[in-house]
């Protein structure tokens, strides 16, 4: 049975590089997501301070 599975993948998937390519673009956005995550978190941490420093400096 896990033939079965394997030859499905293969047709849904394709090749090993196709996957390999497939898992290179998800751990790209998932970085993407995660660099986002970071600065959103900072945002919300620190959002006032950083509002306030800039228009300090921009006086």
């Amino acid at each position: 049975m896990s033939n079965w599975f394997e030859r499905k993948a293969d047709n849904w998937v394709g090749t090993a590089e196709k996957k390999m390519r497939l898992l290179q673009w998800l751990v790209y956005i998932t970085n993407l997501y995660i660099i986002f995550g970071i600065f959103v978190l900072i945002w919300i941490l620190y959002g006032k301070y950083i509002i306030r420093a800039w228009e300090y400096y921009t006086q």
